[in-house]
Order: structure tokens, then sequence, then C-alpha cells
């Protein structure tokens, strides 16, 4: 196959995985969606709060075990790129090994936890019964998730992401049917949540161990390929990851337990219920950025920086049109799809919530792929310190504007808003220029042109809707299609140059001929 007919190809499965593991997305938010509304009409808005405060609570186990695996895949990748299937064994068979080790570690000092987590929380006396048993299942879904971690550099080293996604779309059409069975046929409880996260985590885990085993036969776990030096190895380029972590925990992952602590555990559910919106629009993130980590990887290992750049350049634009049409989709049409969600909640406060949470996005859309050259990179050193020393100042703010001030709940999220923002535009792009060896200004045109672009959008989108307000469900999805439409296409229009343009032209044509 000749260049042109290679970039063909990689770009087709490209597509292909994002509009795979963008249903499965949708899937997934279809489910949360729905979910968000049954439990806090039938449990109560508290109880809703809890099924975030947990997966929050995970994911700090999560930054323990990031130290070993963010780097995981990079090296099984690259090795395997380079034929050095020796090296690929000994990584992945330390990495399988050492989370089998952590995670059941984390897993059993979580059971302990669970035990005392209504002398560590605010529980309603009703409901420590079944919020203890939602933790749990929590954590045992943090398990089988970590010890089936690195199998999944299989989808990569193949490019299978289209494979994956189809496995995550199984998923969460086995977590929509255990949800509706235990609902349907049971009393309502909240750990129902759980189960169907157990069952979600357990089939991605046997999908990527049989794409594992399908399409990299040669790596197996064996534990004579265990290497202590690989896991020093993996832990050393990883720990400064796990505490980019904690400064994201900082940043966004510790509002809950804020306002259950300090506040009341009925902010908690609010807060929790207008962070729906924001887990949606971070996942969308991550399906454009994880889409095109098999090209980053290939491209880095062959030496290519003109493709890598590229890449990057095109991730930035489809990450920030989906982000753009969804925020500024949330602002004309938010009010309209709460009345319709959760119409017996303080919908005014949680829409401006979500608005106030959903402002990182903009500047944070396009940014999110180019996160991955850190991984690439191994250069976390200094991102690290300055996401930590933000999420201690978002953490201080929280504290002095909630104790000193009247603004109660605004303070969670106004901190988060004006860190983040500093974090997005003033530090980041500089830092990712200056350690590809690029001029300090080569993002900043893309982020410049996304929040024009989302400007334009929400003009757009309010004047569109001055005119029509859902009040069906039927008409809320027609007025999402076409503000969908429409936001696409103002988008490409506002960010795409005359190169763009003629690359989009030029493979389009070379399509027709092929």
């Amino acid at each position: 196959m000749d260049a042109a007919g290679k970039n063909r190809s990689k770009y087709v499965k490209l597509a292909r995985a994002i509009f795979v593991s963008g249903g499965a997305l949708l899937l997934n938010a279809l489910i949360t969606l729905i979910l968000a509304p049954l439990i806090s009409e039938t449990v109560g808005t508290e109880a809703y709060g809890f099924v975030t405060l947990a997966k929050n609570v995970a994911s700090y186990a999560v930054i323990i075990t990031s130290a070993l695996n963010s780097f995981a895949a990079r090296h099984i990748v690259i090795a395997y790129h380079k034929n050095d299937k020796r090296e690929a064994n000994v990584f992945f068979s330390s990495t399988v090994i050492g989370d089998m080790a952590l995670g059941t570690g984390l897993f059993l000092i979580a059971i302990v936890g669970v035990l005392f987590l209504d002398r560590l929380l605010h529980v309603s006396p009703a409901l420590v019964g079944d919020v203890k048993l939602l933790f749990l299942l929590v954590f045992l879904n943090f398990w089988l998730t970590t010890v089936s971690t690195a199998f999944s550099a299989a989808g990569h080293i193949r490019n299978k992401l289209d494979t994956v996604g189809a496995f995550k779309v199984l998923s969460y059409v086995c977590e929509a049917a255990v949800l509706i069975l235990c609902y349907w046929l049971l009393p309502p409880q909240v750990h129902y949540v759980g189960w169907g996260l157990v069952v979600t985590a357990l089939v991605i885990a046997l999908g990527n161990m049989w794409l594992c085993r399908r399409y990299t036969p040669d790596l197996r776990p064996r534990l004579r390929d265990f290497s202590w030096q690989a896991i020093k190895r993996l832990v050393v380029d990883g720990v400064w990851t796990s505490l980019n972590s904690l400064g994201d925990n900082l940043n966004h992952g510790l509002d809950l337990l804020v306002c259950n602590l300090m506040l009341t555990p009925l902010s908690m559910g609010q807060l929790a219920l207008s962070k729906t919106f924001y887990s949606v629009f971070g996942g969308m993130f991550i399906l454009i950025s994880s889409s095109f980590e098999p090209l980053y990887l290939k491209s880095y290992a062959d030496g290519d920086k003109e493709t890598l750049l590229g890449e990057f350049k095109l991730a930035m634009k489809l990450s920030g049109m989906l982000s753009n049409i969804f925020f500024a989709g949330f602002i004309a049409l938010g009010m309209a799809f709460y009345r319709l969600w959760i119409p017996n909640e303080d919908i005014a406060l949680i829409y401006t919530l979500t608005i106030i949470n959903n402002l990182t996005t903009v500047p944070g859309g396009p940014m999110q792929p180019l996160y991955y050259i850190y991984v690439l990179t191994l250069r976390k050193k200094i991102p690290t310190l300055v996401t930590i020393a933000g999420g201690l100042l978002n953490v201080a703010g929280m504290y002095v504007l909630i104790r000193y001030t009247s603004l109660g709940i605004y303070a969670v999220v106004w901190t988060t808003a004006a860190v983040m923002a500093i974090i997005n535009f003033g530090t980041n792009p500089l830092y990712m220029a200056h350690v590809l060896g690029l001029p300090w200004h080569t993002f900043y045109p893309n982020i410049i042109r996304n929040v024009i672009s989302c400007g334009v959008l929400v003009a757009a989108f309010k004047g569109v809707m001055s005119l029509y307000t859902p009040s069906s469900w039927l008409g809320l999805a027609l007025s999402v299609c076409a503000l969908a439409v429409l936001g696409a296409g103002l988008h490409l229009l506002v960010v795409f140059q005359k190169d763009d343009w003629k690359r989009v032209m030029t493979m389009l044509k070379r399509r027709r001929a092929a």
C-alpha cells in the first residue's frame, strides 16, 4: 500500500473508532440521564449525590494505580512497534502482576473504609446500609478495571479502538439491562448503580483480554517476565501522573465532599445533578483524544514530528467542535431540558451551577487531546506542579469563600472555574509547545479560534431558540439535532483554515477515485 493509501486507511479507522466510541458514550450518557431523576425522585436527591461521590472517592484510589498504569501502554506499544517483543512482554507482564497486587490491596483497604463510612460522612440513617453497599460495589468496579488495564494495549497496537468501542457499547447495554431489571422488579435502592458498574467493568475487561489474545497473541502475562526494573521505570515515569491526578481531584473531585461536610447533603445532591453534563463533556473530550492515541504513538515512534503536530491540531479542532456544540446547546436548551428531566428540583439553581461548571470546557475542549504530549515525551513534572498548586488554591478558595462569605454552593463552582481558566489559558499551552520544541504560540491560534467559535455558537443558538421553546422530549430532541448541524457548520467555518479545507477536499477526491 502506498503512502496515500496508508493515510486513508488510518483516518478511516480513526473515523470508525470515533463513531463507535461515540455511540458507546451516548449510550452511557443516556443511562446517566435516565438514572439521575429516577434515583432523586424515588430514593432522594441526597442519594444521587452519593452515587457521584462514590465514583469520586474511587478515583482517589486510581491516583495510586495511575503511577503504574499511566505509561504502561506507551512502553508496551512503542516496544511492540519497534519489534522488541521481549521488552513489550516484560512491561506487559510486570504491569499485569503489579496491578493485581496493587488493586487487591487497595480494595481490601476500601472494605475497611466502607465499614466505617457513616462515621466519615454525613449519611441519613435510612440510607446507611444502601450507601455502604454502593461504595463497596464501586470499589469492586475499580478492582476489575485496574487488573485488566494492561490488556487494553492490544487495541492501541493494532489500532482496533473501534472494536474497543464495540465492547463498550455491549457493556453499557448490559448495564442498562441490569438497572432496568433491578428498578423494575425490586424496591428502589441506590446501590443498584454499583451492580451496573460492576457488570460494565466485567464486560470491558473480558473484551480487552479477548483483543489481546486475538490480535497480540505473543503478549502473555508470565511470571518469568516480571521485572522489578520495569516496575521501577513505570512508577518513576508515572508518579508525576499520579500527582497530576491528585491535582485534578483537588480541582474537580473534592467539591462534592466539601458540600457534604461544609454545606448540606442536599447541596451535594444538587451539585451532583449539575455535574452530570460535565461528565458527558469530559467523555466527549476523551472520545476524541483516545481515538487519536494510536496515531500519536505511531508518529512519535517513527520520529515524524510534522505528522504528529498535524494530528494534534486536527484533534483540537474536532474536540473543540464537540465541546462548543454541547456548551452552547446547553445554554440555549438547558432550562427546557431541566423542566422535562427534573421538574421537581430547583432547576434555576442547577442550571446556573451547570453553566459555571462547564465554563472550563470552552478552553478545555481543544486542550484535552494535547495532554497526551506529556505521555509521549515523559515530561510531567512542571505541569503536575502547576496542577497541584491550582488544586490547593482551589480547595483553599472554597474553604475561605464558604466560611467567610454568603456565596454558599456558588463558592464551590466559581473557584474551580477561575483556577482551571488560568491553567488552560496560561500555562499548559506554553509548556506543551516547549516540550515538543515548537514556538511558544503554536497552539494558541487554535484555542483562540475555538473561543471565538463558542461565542458565535452561543449567539446563534440563543437567537434560533428565541423563536421556539421546546416543551416535549420530541421537540427537545429535534431542537438538539438542528442545533448540532448548525453548530458543526459554524464551528468549521470559524476554526478551519484554507489548508484544512484543501486537506479535506484532497481526501474526498482520493476516496472517490478509490
